[in-house]
């Protein structure tokens, strides 16, 4: 079966290391990291470029928005010999009230929301990231001073769904006497990452940029599902999430 039906790649355009962005744009921000990049293909929602990284060669592609479209990426990119996975992504607003705007998440797991994953196969297999992936970020994102959060996040399909699933997370865990949430950010893509990792014996990890005002989970009512983004703030977090993936690489490439 031919895997190769939408990233327009050749086996030569592939790298160790693939960056992956929802929105086609923000490899334009990528490209202002890399010694230096050529544009390989552009198509629907996928993008990809090419360039390095301190020397190190880097594959930056997009995903478009949800599981369904990053599966595909994330599948065709394995196909042509892609080894590590890293998620530049956004997650709006976290959902606790320490975690403010500007921060750094770096998902250690995901819960299994989405529809896609659970095509491959039931909620029971979990979707965790590599542990090399985690403490590399985590190193990178120490040495540039980032405030940053390792934790659990939820990756889901509806954007703009009803806050019921929230509710029923906040009533799960008020039962349980849990005080602050131990799912720290939502998403709309990392978990079939993760996952599709570990089906397939790839290393997957995730930096997202928290860039809207929170809506903590734990500390009030839930009253609106859709969230406030801070356009500026939100330049800068995805600028040092980007930064704080590519200097990982540089660690990776030591261990």
């Amino acid at each position: 079966m031919n895997q190769n039906l939408h990233l327009k790649l050749k086996s030569e355009d592939i790298a160790k290391y693939v960056l992956l962005a929802g929105d086609p744009a923000r490899l334009d921000v990528v490209k202002e990291f890399l010694d230096s990049s050529r544009e390989l293909f552009y198509e629907r929602e996928f993008r990809a470029i090419k360039g390095s990284y301190q020397g190190i060669p880097v594959l930056a592609v997009s995903t478009g928005i949800g599981a369904p479209s990053t599966a595909i990426v994330v599948e065709e990119l394995i196909q042509l010999g892609v080894k590590v996975f890293i998620r530049i992504g956004t997650c709006g607003g976290s959902w606790r009230q320490d975690i403010s705007v500007g921060s750094l998440i770096i998902p250690s797991a995901c819960v299994r929301e989405d529809g896609t994953s659970q095509e491959y196969l039931s909620r029971s297999f979990p979707s965790v990231a590599d542990y090399q992936v985690i403490s590399a970020l985590a190193e990178s994102a120490d040495s540039q001073k980032a405030k940053y959060y390792v934790g659990i996040n939820r990756t889901h399909d509806a954007f703009y769904g009803n806050v019921g699933s929230k509710l029923g997370w906040q009533k799960t865990f008020q039962n349980l006497g849990i005080k602050e949430s131990p799912i720290i950010s939502s998403d709309m893509e990392t978990s079939i990452i993760f996952v599709l990792a570990g089906l397939r014996g790839v290393k997957a990890g995730a930096v997202l940029a928290v860039n809207a005002d929170p809506e903590p989970l734990m500390n009030k009512e839930l009253k609106n599902p859709v969230i406030e983004f801070n356009s500026e703030l939100s330049k800068k977090v995805i600028k040092q999430a980007i930064k704080v993936a590519l200097e990982s690489l540089v660690i990776l490439e030591k261990i």
